[in-house]
């Protein structure tokens, strides 16, 4: 085996490795374009556009008191940490990562729609704290942990705790996030409603099962929720352990690991970091759970459940009388809209599927303007390029979808009868109300923009003279608020600390109805609308007219919205498998509503950010961003390897990248001592222009020894070969959500050399073995895919995809013997709407290559497709993809300069596992299978035959191959959060020219087979 099998071999593993080190998942790419100016602080460099000074400013002075409140509750990471705000997706989110060094991301845009973040006096202080809490974590290292990163540099193996689930590191990071701002999702009331709805069900998930790879209910947020809550939980033990003079607490618990030569022994960990075990405090907290869930189920039989799957749900509005739309994601199929009449939800449930309307990019408010719900308003995400993703307002007019706004920032629109729309814009930190001509062209601000001021949930008035939204303060306080057609507040119905969502009026305008957490979980309150020609905006604070309680389940109800007749309201109701549509009677006569649950959670003693900082970090110059700093070698890797005679080979690996991912670099090195041969890479990639992205590379290896003979045959003796690759390729991708292209076009130059331990053996002073050969070439590669999949999928489930593979080759000193080849594949994948967890899928793929006739490399038919992993140097586990694999037949068992392939495959859900657990950090999800039938012929033009590397001999194993078989598809992660794929197979050939065995084969191997 080469060097080159090593670079895979640690590639492949890093990858993994990677994986575990990010804390977060990005929900879209970081956008290398454009101009950057940096700023660097006491600990930080931040790194922004400069449209976004002020704020990125802002950022500094919340990053440094983080780090400065981190810093006396767990060791501080070494080095400057790279901080990078950025406004490229209507989507909030961070991650931080501590490979190759300390980094932290921050997606300016508030968490406007985002039920668990909705909580928070200050978006941005809370996200970089909760970043920061990562770094803190995940960079400790002590006793041999620290020996290695002292020897080895800030390489991957030796960040124990990154070796911990997810549910760990979020559930820390969440705790501090909370106990260090005051607010945010430990102290708001999203994850107990989450545990409650799964006790109230009998699914509360073990503590084995806490994957974010998992596919049941609540998906990876169980890592968030669970994890969040039983760390909580844990710190509070520890506190209360401390009290008896025990050195324990969350900084105990850190060290331990960091210092634990096997990191993911979590029970032992836990027990010498917080005094008890993981398992002991979640017992008892889920027994605690358990028993309040079981308790009482307040009035949830009032409920009548509309939608029978759960997962996820968003903003049900009525259509006409009866009926009720929503957008949905139920596992089974792709994020859509659904339409169901409501009368047909018997008494505590529904059993009628409720009719699909529509694809959505994404869950928003979707409008109906008709009574027949033919025509509706609604906000998704697009994206607009690789790195831009935005949300705007469309109109769909039966199947017919039109696009009103484009870039415009939009979400939660809502229409009146006339077309006239009112939404929210969002911004870096901000968020606005706005008016929406019918057709999209003109778009005027509704709010004033005042700092730290946020807009969401607007609605029309029945009549259209008002607009009630929810006006987020800057002190953290939300208010339910009535504002006329000029933007005008006219009316301030309630608010406080909590969240306060979803206002909208009674038909008769007279009433409003919305959801609040405040008296401990998200139910339905009401109040009056009161006198339109009084301006009100202080009786709130009085408790004038007091709000009434309008629900009281036992878990949580969301985006209320009252029926056309005043009688009946529905809305979202959690369960234990997720978020349902319900409708139930509209209680006016409830009780005051008691806001109970923020008032007896003081804000945590939280230094806020002192002045000096902010003026000195105000004063502070930017300068031109550079990557320099963060390009340099932090790690090597060592590499031991194979040469080409069986010799061991030796080397080192390292690689970099900077934050804006502009530049990326990896290089590899091995050298055969006994040969004196050395093999390596060094690629580099530069995205600055966004598109295209240019790569280039140069490898070498010595690959192989041959005998070399003269004219007459005579052997002369062996020569060893060295082959050398310089690449140079641009690519370009144009992402969409719903479709996706690419194309790679670029050069090659090979370089093959050789040499002889004897002279001779090279030929005369003009041979090519003593010259070497040179060899130029060309390649264009490009894909269109529609293809997709339900969250739940056992494989891409519909659409299509198409790609094709280009490349021309020529010798340097002969370009008359240039050679075009080329292969063309196709898959389609056809939904087939059976029962199981997840939809059963038709798939088929096709393939077919050619080569003209002077062509020197052959296409090859046979084996198995997925993905292959060497564990160690020379041990491989899976097979590497195959153009023209048939299952039941060994590699290579048919090769030619002509192929046509093809495989048709019915794949289907067999269980997802609730209760196995997850030995030595490997998590199963749930099984499948698939019967498939896999076809291919490979052969050669008769001007061919006569070159025997690349043709077989005429007649030998000539004719068509097929096989048959079956599949059990094993999903799993490893390290308990890093998904992969496990298929274990059987395949019998049912047709194979004579020479070929018949006897089928029994194989296990790796990823997906296409």
């Amino acid at each position: 085996m080469s060097g080159g099998g090593v670079g895979r071999w640690w590639r492949a593993w890093y990858g993994v490795l990677l994986m575990t080190l990010c804390a977060t998942t990005l929900p879209a790419q970081v956008d290398p374009r454009g101009p950057v100016r940096t700023i660097s602080t006491t600990h930080l460099r931040v790194h922004f556009a400069p449209r976004l000074d002020s704020l990125a400013r802002l950022a500094a002075v919340y990053a440094e008191t983080a780090y400065g409140q981190l810093s006396r509750e767990l060791a501080a990471p070494r080095g400057v940490i790279d901080l990078l705000l950025i406004d490229n997706t209507d989507v909030s989110n961070g991650f931080a990562q501590i490979f190759p060094s300390n980094r932290v991301v921050i997606y300016a845009v508030p968490p406007i729609t985002s039920r668990e973040l909705r909580f928070h006096d200050d978006w941005l202080r809370m996200v970089i704290t909760h970043e920061l809490a990562h770094i803190f974590h995940l960079d400790r290292a002590r006793g041999l942990w620290r020996v290695g990163r002292a020897i080895f540099g800030r390489n991957p193996l030796f960040f124990p705790n990154a070796f911990t689930p997810s549910w760990v590191k979020e559930g820390l990071a969440v705790h501090y996030e909370s106990a260090l701002t005051g607010s945010g999702r430990l102290v708001s009331t999203e994850f107990p409603v989450l545990l409650r709805a799964a006790a109230r069900d009998s699914q509360l998930v073990p503590l084995a099962r806490w994957s974010r790879s998992t596919t049941r209910f609540p998906r990876g947020q169980v890592a968030y929720g669970y994890g969040a809550l039983l760390m909580g939980r844990a710190a509070d033990a520890a506190d209360s352990a401390r009290q008896s003079g025990r050195a324990v607490g969350m900084r105990r618990y850190v060290d331990v690991t960091a210092a634990n030569v096997v990191p993911f022994l979590l029970q032992r960990n836990s027990y010498a970091g917080f005094g008890k075990s993981f398992n002991s405090t979640w017992q008892v907290f889920a027994d605690s759970v358990m028993r309040a869930g079981s308790s009482s189920r307040g009035n949830d039989d009032a409920w009548r459940i509309v939608s029978p799957d759960g997962w996820y749900a968003e903003s049900p509005r009525w259509v006409g009388a009866d009926s009720v739309v929503w957008s949905a994601s139920n596992g089974r199929e792709v994020t859509g809209v659904y339409m169901s009449p409501v009368s047909a939800a018997a008494a505590g449930s529904n059993t009628t599927a409720p009719r699909r309307v529509a694809w959505r990019n994404a869950l928003d408010v979707n409008v109906p303007l008709d009574s027949s719900g033919d025509t509706l308003v609604y906000a998704q995400l697009e994206r607009r390029d690789a790195y831009i993703t935005r949300s705007d307002v469309y109109r769909r007019n039966g199947t017919r979808e039109i696009q009103l706004t484009r870039g415009a920032r939009l979400t939660q629109p809502d229409a009146r009868q006339d077309g006239s729309i009112v939404a929210v814009q969002l911004a870096a930190n901000a968020s606005r109300l706005v008016r929406v001509s019918a057709d999209g062209e003109l778009i005027t601000p509704f709010t004033a923009d005042r700092k730290g001021e946020r807009w969401a949930d607007p609605r029309w008035s029945p009549n259209g003279s008002e607009v009630v939204a929810v006006q987020l303060l800057p002190s953290g306080v939300q208010r339910v608020v009535v504002l006329d057609v000029t933007g005008q507040l006219r009316r301030v119905v309630s608010g406080g600390r909590g969240v306060f969502a979803s206002p909208s009026f009674t038909p008769d305008g007279g009433r409003l109805v919305w959801a609040s957490d405040a008296g401990g979980s998200m139910q339905l309150e009401t109040a009056r609308r009161g006198a339109v020609t009084v301006v009100d905006t202080l009786s709130w604070l009085r408790e004038d007219g007091l709000p009434t309680q309008a629900s009281a389940v036992s878990t949580a109800v969301y985006e209320p919205t009252v029926s056309p007749d005043g009688r009946q309201v529905v809305a979202l109701v959690q369960r234990g498998d997720g978020i349902h549509v319900a409708v139930a009677s509209l209680d006016t006569a409830g009780p005051p509503v008691r806001r109970t649950w923020y008032s007896s959670r003081a804000r945590g003693a939280s230094r806020a950010p002192a002045n000096a900082d902010s003026l000195r970090i105000d004063s502070l110059p930017s300068r031109k961003y550079s990557a320099k700093p963060m390009l340099w070698p932090r790690y090597w890797l060592p590499l031991v390897g194979e040469g080409r005679t069986g010799g061991a080979t030796y080397g080192v690996a390292s690689s970099g990248e900077d934050i804006l991912g502009r530049h990326a670099w990896d290089a590899s090195l091995l050298r055969e001592p006994t040969l004196g041969e050395t093999d390596g890479s060094l690629t580099y990639r530069y995205a600055g222009l966004g598109m295209p992205i240019t790569g280039v590379s140069f490898t070498q290896e010595w690959d192989g020894t041959f005998m070399v003979r003269n004219d007459s045959g005579a052997a002369l003796g062996l020569v060893a070969r060295k082959r050398r690759f310089l690449t140079l390729s641009n690519t370009y991708i144009v992402p969409r959500v719903r479709w996706t292209a690419s194309a790679t076009v670029g050069l090659q130059y090979e370089m093959r050399d050789f040499k002889a331990d004897a002279d001779s053996v090279l030929g005369p002073a003009d041979s090519g073995v003593r010259l070497g050969t040179r060899y130029p070439s060309f390649f264009f590669n490009s894909s269109y895919s529609t293809a997709r999949l339900a969250l739940r999928g056992v494989s891409i489930e519909e659409g299509f995809s198409i790609s094709q593979s280009t490349s021309y080759r020529w010798l340097e000193d002969n370009p008359e013997t240039g050679s075009f080849r080329s292969v063309l594949s196709a898959r389609g994948f056809v939904p087939l709407n059976l029962p199981g967890y997840a939809r059963h899928v038709l798939a088929v793929r096709g393939a077919a290559a050619w080569a003209d006739t002077r062509t020197r490399t052959e296409f090859t038919v046979g084996g198995t497709s997925g993905v292959a992993t060497e564990l160690l140097p020379g041990v491989a586990v899976g097979d590497p993809a195959r153009a023209f694999p048939v299952r039941g037949t060994v590699p290579g068992v048919q090769r030619g300069a002509r192929v046509v392939g093809g495989t048709v495959e019915y794949r289907a859900p067999l269980v997802m596992f609730s209760r196995v657990p997850s030995p030595l950090t490997v998590y199963s999800d749930r099984l499948s299978f698939a019967l498939f039938s896999d076809a291919a012929r490979a052969w050669c033009p008769a001007a061919l035959r006569s070159n025997t590397t690349v043709c077989l001999p005429n007649g030998v194993r000539d004719g068509w191959l097929a096989s048959a078989g079956a599949e059990l598809v094993l999903d799993v992660a490893v390290q308990y959060d890093a998904p992969l794929r496990l298929r274990v197979g059987s395949a019998v050939p049912y047709a194979a020219p004579v020479g070929v065995s018949r006897k089928g084969a029994f194989y296990v191997t790796l990823g997906g087979y296409f």
